[in-house]
């Protein structure tokens, strides 16, 4: 069994609310404190905001337990939950497996457990109010960014985003390649195919040939001058220039 430490647990925040590139729904910061300078009271583990307005705007508090005693602190003291509770709307433990009994947890807390790299829901947090929350107040608005920029800028952050572009670009490229599989394919039966119907086999080397041929035949342009010939000689003679033409042509396929 793996043992996760705090720092585990925090990589499995990032990939369970991650901050894509593109189009971008979490904004996750850690080590929040509730308050800018030194007028802040607690730091909680991590803090993700769904920026979606289809997600609610919500604001989750995250806390990290990887031991009974601490969660025992926890439970015990709930100051911490109770500070942040007018401007959060979630509230939940990441814990190692086993750990947690959701039987002591607060009924709205919810409870996370690792999953792969990741996190799942062993219990989803509740709404903390019946009513919209009061918004919240730019002291800790402002240790919400500062959190936010310090985690950007660290080397973890930028190795985990590299890493996480990587395997973006890695899913569109194989992606892409299978594609372009797929139409070559098609495009090998269709050749086949013609060459079938036609009897006649296509080579690089007189393609521009090829194509001249079939051309002619689907324009009707056989049928035409022999139609536009006044009279049998001028027949005749258009017969064997049109026989020449298909001569070379032939000669081409050879």
């Amino acid at each position: 069994m793996t043992e996760h430490t705090e720092r585990s647990l925090t990589q499995a925040i990032m990939v369970r609310w991650p901050m894509t590139i593109r189009q971008p729904r979490y904004v996750t910061a850690v080590q929040v404190h509730n308050g800018a300078g030194f007028s802040y009271r607690r730091t909680i583990d991590a803090v993700v905001f769904d920026t979606w307005p289809s997600g609610g705007l919500k604001l989750h508090g995250l806390e990290i337990k990887v031991s009974k005693q601490d969660l025992r602190r926890e439970l015990q003291n709930t100051q911490k939950s109770v500070d942040w509770a007018d401007h959060l709307d979630q509230y939940s433990i990441v814990a190692p497996r086993g750990l947690v009994d959701l039987d002591l947890l607060p009924p709205k807390w919810g409870l996370f457990i690792p999953d792969g790299e990741g996190l799942r829901a062993r219990r989803k947090p509740l709404m903390l109010h019946a009513e919209r929350r009061v918004d919240m107040n730019r002291s800790i608005a402002a240790a919400f960014v500062r959190a936010l920029v310090d985690r950007s800028l660290s080397h973890e952050a930028k190795v985990a985003e590299f890493q996480r572009g990587h395997e973006i670009g890695k899913d569109e490229g194989e992606r892409n390649a299978k594609a372009s599989q797929r139409r070559v394919k098609e495009l090998e039966q269709a050749i086949v195919d013609f060459e079938q119907a036609s009897g006649v086999g296509i080579s690089t080397w007189q393609s521009d040939k090829i194509g001249e041929a079939v051309k002619l035949v689907m324009n009707g342009g056989i049928k035409r001058r022999i139609s536009y010939a006044p009279n049998v000689r001028t027949l005749g003679e258009q017969l064997l220039e049109l026989a020449d033409e298909l001569d070379s042509l032939q000669e081409a396929f050879a």
